[in-house]
């Protein structure tokens, strides 16, 4: 019996090693436990955080894509506005247009009574000019020289051998002759009106040196005279001047018709007149000066008004003219090739 149970012993022992040693296999130990889990929650408190900054930027993606569609929506309502103001902008001023047209129409129906001059073609109808005849006494000056036949120099030297006949055909000055008279058919009736022609020489046409508009056979006669004037000589303005203000010394109203500065005249300074007798023709500079002693030798309280026909090479003449007329409240008037 005390070898059995000193067997038991021994093998209760070894089962109780084996259950001790299985129980401390099997435990695991806290802190790993921890550990691991810490770096879980870690892992998901980042997740966490990208998709909190995913749905930021998604939702400022929504709202930048929101405001820029409010922009457009904005925009294309403002566009729509001033296509509106345009369109209406533009349909008034049709409107006008057709009323002018509409009152133009009625105009040219109306027949002047007693008219001496009468203008046909298509240029005048077309074409505002801002030029208006007016004046109590009317001074009509008429450039005759020989640029007038055509605007470059070439061509005025090739005029110059035609016959007096031919040259009034040229282009340029049939053109010069229509706006003496497109001016005389515009004379108020309770005006009186002198016309002078010149070029280095300077005249008076029509039967008397102040005609009164009223007066149909007189106009007509200055009509008639312009077609009957041979372009030749410089461009003596001065003189032109000249003999108009001493035709009639109440002149209110001065239409000066020509091309470019005189070339002919007084005043001249040294250096000038040396030029010219040297080459026989004379610079825009010298032609400026001579413009400026022209107009200081012709004063006087008129009104000065200028249809320039421009001639090539001449740059100064507009300005110069512009400056005239403008000084004495008058106008300058450098229109379209088909007017008048």
């Amino acid at each position: 019996m005390s070898f059995i149970d000193v067997m038991a012993c021994g093998l209760g022992a070894v089962i109780l090693i084996f259950i001790l040693i299985d129980f401390y296999a099997a435990r695991i130990d806290p802190s790993d436990e921890i550990n691991r889990l810490e770096a879980e929650l870690a892992e998901l408190a980042a997740a966490e955080v990208e998709i909190e900054e995913a749905v930021d930027d998604v939702i400022s993606a929504l709202a930048d894509a929101r405001a820029m569609q409010e922009e457009s929506e904005q925009a294309q309502q403002e566009s729509r506005a001033r296509q509106q103001a345009l369109l209406q902008q533009v349909s008034q001023q049709l409107a006008v247009i057709a009323e002018l047209q509409d009152e133009l129409a009625a105009l040219a129906a109306v027949e002047t009574p007693d008219a001496a001059v009468r203008l046909e073609g298509t240029g005048e109808e077309n074409y505002i000019t801002g030029m208006v005849v007016e004046g109590r006494e009317i001074g009509i000056l008429f450039d005759r020289s020989a640029s007038m036949m055509d605007d470059n120099l070439i061509d005025i030297l090739r005029a110059l051998a035609y016959p007096p006949e031919q040259r009034k055909l040229t282009a340029k000055w049939r053109r010069t002759v229509r706006v003496g008279q497109w001016l005389l058919a515009r004379i108020p009736e309770s005006s009186n009106v002198t016309v002078v022609s010149f070029s280095n020489t300077a005249e008076v046409l029509g039967p008397n040196t102040i005609n009164a508009a009223r007066d149909g056979n007189a106009l007509d006669a200055i009509s008639k005279a312009f077609e009957e004037v041979v372009p030749d000589g410089g461009t003596n303005l001065l003189l032109g001047m000249q003999t108009l203000l001493a035709a009639n010394p109440n002149i209110t109203d001065v239409y000066l018709i020509t091309d470019g500065l005189p070339t002919l005249g007084e005043g001249l300074s040294l250096r000038c007149r040396n030029f010219i007798s040297r080459n026989r023709s004379i610079s825009s500079d010298c032609r400026r000066e001579l413009t400026v002693q022209t107009i200081r030798r012709v004063p006087g309280r008129y009104r000065m008004n200028v249809i320039l026909l421009p001639l090539k090479g001449d740059p100064y003449a507009a300005s110069m003219y512009w400056e005239w007329t403008n000084a004495s409240k008058g106008i300058l008037l450098a229109p379209a090739d088909e007017w008048p």
